[in-house]
């Protein structure tokens, strides 16, 4: 039975919450980031990530998903870094944005530091696809192919700086290979010209490719999928290429302390909400959560690596 007591205590509650919240500053309305567009990978997964983040800090905030493709992922990092840092406005995506495109891109808006992690929200395994129609049995066909035809195989990714595309870079130059490179701003598109044969290969996330027709020649990652039991991974073919796809949650810098802590709370509880790790395993996708300074440890160490990959292979200053 519903008393006057029981409102008054219900009131009281739902006070001291908002009172809670306002005290932390967490905004009303958050905006989270994705730098590709709508229906890529990294979309598929923030939607559901929006509403456990949503969730998780209560109060009736709302969280919505921003498209802002382009540059590789590099737009959506600059509108992020460029924002107010109150919470409000948030990334969701790759590293690469932010340890590998400042190297990369002359006149980039923002540099490394200008986003601070919040959390790890995800792994995406990569892989080395080519059409069914392809000659490529395997890899080694691949990559004698391309040596004894210089520049005459193209590859297709994410743009420059991401996790396909710096291992395509690596493959490369461990085998003294070159290739033509050809960057895309969406997966379908580039799924529809590896399969039509306008590309050799791709290096795309084995959620882009998963459920097509595509060959997939060997996996990058640590050890053999479940889902791909049969294909080898790049370390088992003398390929030990160690560049991964991670990413996460990333806010502009300045957001105070306790503000970021909070959200990093939420973001951690999101990752871990059941709805959210269905979608990863139904995508073909891992989602380990990583706290803020474990996340920015893995940040810095990629940076590093960055740094002095793409200067050995002249492409840093």
């Amino acid at each position: 039975m519903i008393t006057r007591r029981t409102l008054g205590i219900a009131g009281m509650a739902a006070f001291a919450a908002r009172a809670a919240r306002a005290q932390e500053g967490v905004p009303r309305a958050v905006t989270l980031i994705v730098p590709f567009s709508a229906g890529s990978v990294v979309d598929i997964m923030a939607r559901p990530f929006a509403e456990a983040l949503r969730a998780s800090l209560g109060g009736g905030a709302s969280v919505v998903v921003l498209n802002r493709d382009g540059g590789g992922g590099a737009v959506g990092a600059a509108a992020t870094a460029a924002a107010k840092p109150d919470g409000a406005t948030l990334y969701f995506g790759p590293s690469g944005m932010v340890t590998t495109l400042p190297f990369l891109v002359r006149g980039l808006p923002y540099a490394w530091g200008a986003l601070e992690p919040v959390c790890q929200t995800f792994e995406n395994i990569f892989v080395v696809a080519v059409p069914a129609s392809s000659p490529f049995r395997a890899l080694p066909d691949l990559v004698a192919a391309a040596r004894a035809r210089p520049d005459a195989l193209s590859w297709g990714d994410a743009g420059p700086g991401t996790v396909g595309n710096l291992v395509a870079l690596e493959l490369s130059r461990r085998n003294g290979l070159r290739m033509t490179h050809v960057p895309y701003r969406n997966s379908p598109q580039m799924i529809l010209d590896t399969q039509s044969g306008a590309l050799a290969f791709s290096m795309s996330t084995f959620a882009t490719v998963r459920g097509t027709d595509l060959r997939v020649l060997a996996v990058v990652a640590d050890e053999r999928q479940p889902a791909l039991p049969e294909v080898p991974t790049l370390k088992e073919l003398g390929q030990p290429v160690e560049w991964r796809g991670f990413g996460g949650i990333m806010a502009p810098r300045g957001v105070p302390t306790a503000l970021l802590q909070r959200l990093e709370g939420a973001c951690l509880e999101a990752v871990r909400s059941a709805g959210y790790r269905e979608m990863a395993a139904r995508t073909g996708q891992i989602a380990p959560p990583l706290g803020a300074a474990a996340f920015g440890t893995r940040l810095e160490e990629e940076y590093r690596s960055a740094a002095s990959f793409l200067r050995e292979i002249g492409l840093a200053p």
